[in-house]
């Protein structure tokens, strides 16, 4: 814990075109905007994200010195959403959510934030996602996942937990270890310097490179393992 943090900088941008059409759940978004915010990171350890619908890509930096946030807004109205950055402490607070993206129906573009967001490389993060694929590349951090659907897409990183209900996970080059408790959807794991531990319910399991395996449960679907330094162990 550091003793003495630097003041908080942050700042948002505007940009883009606005369309305001009064509409409500159960109908396409009509408001569409970009923002962009950015926070100062040298004080910083940890970036936490809490996100609602929407697509979420975090690429590291080894030059980057703050945190920047570039969002893709789809909503009913001006202020039917949040987006927020804030520190606190030695941590990051990110919120990107549509107030009514629970209210989805099938085939009907609901309202999500799109996020593209600049990091760090050394930050750890810690992710509460809704719906919509993930990626992460070039973090040299943890990486806690909570996800709710879509795919999840790791390049990099050093321990790293995943929490899934559906998607396909893929994780490559980890640092350290890999936990994946998963719901539904394929898992890939490659080049993992640490133990791969993996509860999964169903869906294929490939593992190829690792300090050690653990399968916890393999549900259904087939499993595919090879180039494992340590021990094996498979529960069936």
């Amino acid at each position: 814990m550091l003793k003495t943090l630097l003041p908080l900088s942050a700042a948002v941008l505007l940009s883009g075109c606005i369309v305001h059409v009064k509409s409500g759940p159960g109908s396409a978004p009509k408001y569409f905007d970009n923002q962009q915010l950015t926070l100062s990171a040298s004080s910083l350890q940890l970036l936490e994200t809490e996100a609602g619908a929407g697509s979420l890509s975090i690429v590291g930096s080894d030059t980057a010195t703050e945190i920047t946030v570039d969002a893709e807004i789809f909503a009913y109205s001006a202020d039917d959403f949040t987006l927020t950055l804030k520190q606190k402490g030695n941590r990051a607070e990110l919120v990107a959510r549509a107030s009514n993206s629970n209210n989805w129906q099938v085939n009907s573009p609901g309202p999500k934030i799109n996020l593209t967001i600049t990091v760090p490389s050394s930050l750890g993060h810690i992710i509460d996602d809704g719906s919509g694929e993930i990626e992460i590349k070039q973090v040299n951090g943890d990486i806690e996942i909570d996800d709710g659907s879509g795919s999840i897409t790791i390049d990099g990183g050093k321990n790293i937990e995943i929490e899934d209900g559906s998607g396909s996970i893929t994780v490559n080059n980890a640092k350290g270890d890999v936990r994946i408790d998963d719901g539904s959807g394929d898992i890939y794991a490659n080049t993992i310097i640490g133990t791969v531990t993996i509860d999964d319910g169903s869906g294929s399991i490939n593992v190829n490179g690792a300090g050690g395996l653990v399968i916890e449960d393999s549900g259904s679907g087939g499993l595919q393992i090879k180039n494992i330094k340590g021990k094996v162990e498979i529960d069936e």
